[in-house]
């Protein structure tokens, strides 16, 4: 067994008080940043942690994971269970093993309450100036953090809020046991470090945060060097998987030009004419310019070419979506869910293409288990509510339009979406319960009189659907 390092002899902020930091810090980081919100990306890194969590027999939190498109080798986690991954970093790593070790020790510093820890030297300040702080550190000298540095740079150098030595081997044995148990290579740690270190000496400027808020790469990658020589832990090699990969060619035509992107597909495709992941490459690179018709011709041409990877058909009924050939999309994804039936990403592109063609019922159940899937990822509620507000569930559909317009940050359509909802739920609806167990930046403007866009009064969702919501997220 590892010991832990002793925490602090000071009284730390409660659990309660940490979440409420986080959801503040999750505001703060989301006016600065912006997400990638590709479905499977996004699943790809939320079941990574998972992995580790499953592992965990207490978490203080219920864990949410995001990727923030940005090119900087960069994760942090934050007080509330909020862990963020850079784009950059997924593009970087080589295998399962040295992301889902990044992730383990994030999720470490976070069950360690290291933040916690540092916070009570911050008294003087509210909730909201820490967040900012915080956020700065974090995001550092990168584009995601120029902006907050520029006001806050001389404080963070002042107050101590990064992490220390101490911490940043907490973090790793704790991690180390989590990745042992579940048979990870916890040298994946070491090798994304000496990355790092390896950018840094080189001069790119995608590196600085990271290493900058965690500090004694050197002495860390020696003490788990040794770590590992000395323990009984069993690891193995894993090399990137195909889910990896996958996520690697997405990230990289969602970050860059498309258009760009397609010129380079093609010259590298002369030289490798084989290379799957150049051709699924060059297939995301045409939807992405809303070259539908290439994009699905290459999509056959890689469903002949590799029929053993059904994932491409997934991907032509998503082509097939963004086209607008809904019935397509629908044939062709039912057929890929006969043996894929947990695919979320075809299981949401279903429900979205059934509601296009005014096939709402049954576009409810699939987008509703997507949504329940994700522990109620507020990124599917936009879709639910659409759902629920074509079967005229007036006060449902509010419900889920204001948890999605809550997670966008804009805060004037969520409060119209809240009372709406308080007005037409049932008083013994569960959604209702759920609204009064939580209180956000939209309660400011909620004693004003529900009445909808077009000025009339009724359920709010005549001109408001209409407009608002026939928008593409």
């Amino acid at each position: 067994m590892v010991a832990f390092l002793p925490a602090g002899s000071f009284a730390m902020m409660s659990i309660e008080k940490e979440k409420e930091l986080g959801r503040r810090l999750l505001e703060e980081i989301r006016t600065q940043v912006e997400f990638v919100d590709d479905q499977e990306v996004v699943q790809y890194v939320q079941s990574a942690g998972e992995k580790i969590l499953k592992l965990i027999p207490d978490p203080l939190y219920q864990y949410r994971f995001f990727v923030i498109k940005d090119e900087g080798v960069n994760a942090f986690a934050i007080p509330g269970g909020f862990v963020f991954v850079h784009s950059g970093l997924l593009e970087v790593v080589d295998s399962d093993d040295e992301f889902i070790c990044v992730l383990a020790h994030e999720i470490g510093h976070v069950e360690g309450r290291h933040i916690a820890r540092r916070i009570e030297r911050l008294k003087r300040l509210n909730i909201a100036s820490v967040a900012a702080i915080l956020a700065g550190v974090f995001l550092g000298k990168g584009k995601a953090g120029s902006a907050i540095l520029a006001t806050t740079s001389a404080l963070n150098a002042s107050i101590g809020l990064k992490y220390s030595r101490e911490d940043e081997e907490e973090a790793d044995r704790r991690a180390f046991q989590w990745l042992c148990k579940a048979g990870y290579n916890p040298m994946g740690l070491v090798t994304v470090l000496q990355k790092m270190q390896r950018m840094r000496w080189l001069g790119t400027d995608a590196i600085p945060s990271y290493l900058s808020t965690h500090p004694g790469t050197a002495e860390r990658i020696t003490y788990l060097e040794d770590l590992i020589k000395t323990s009984n832990c069993h690891v193995k090699f894993h090399r990137a998987s195909r889910e990896l990969r996958r996520v690697q060619v997405r990230i990289s035509v969602f970050t860059k030009d498309p258009y760009l992107l397609i010129g380079r597909y093609k010259t590298a495709l002369k030289d490798s004419p084989g290379d799957e992941y150049l051709q699924y490459g060059l297939c995301l690179a045409y939807l992405e310019a809303r070259e539908f018709n290439n994009a699905i011709n290459e999509l056959n041409a890689l469903i002949k070419g590799h029929p053993k990877r059904l994932e491409y058909k997934k991907d032509l009924g998503v082509a097939y979506y963004l086209k607008g050939d809904y019935g397509q999309a629908i044939d062709v994804l039912n057929n890929y869910l006969k043996s894929n039936s947990k695919d979320l990403t075809a299981r949401l592109y279903l429900g979205k293409s059934l509601l296009a063609v005014s096939r709402p019922k049954e576009a409810l159940k699939s987008i509703k288990d997507v949504y329940y899937a994700l522990d109620e990822d507020p990124r599917i509620a936009f879709d639910l509510g659409r759902s629920l507000a074509a079967l005229h569930q007036e006060g449902e559909a509010h419900y889920y339009f204001y948890q999605f317009y809550r997670w966008k940050g804009q805060l004037d359509a969520a409060s119209y979406h809240k009372r709406m909802a308080i007005r037409l739920l049932p008083k013994d609806s569960q959604l209702l319960r759920k609204i009064g167990e939580s209180r956000d930046e939209s309660d400011e403007n909620n004693n004003q009189d529900p009445i909808s866009p077009g000025g009339s009064r009724g359920s709010g969702l005549g001109s408001s659907y209409e407009v608002v919501h026939s928008k593409k997220f």
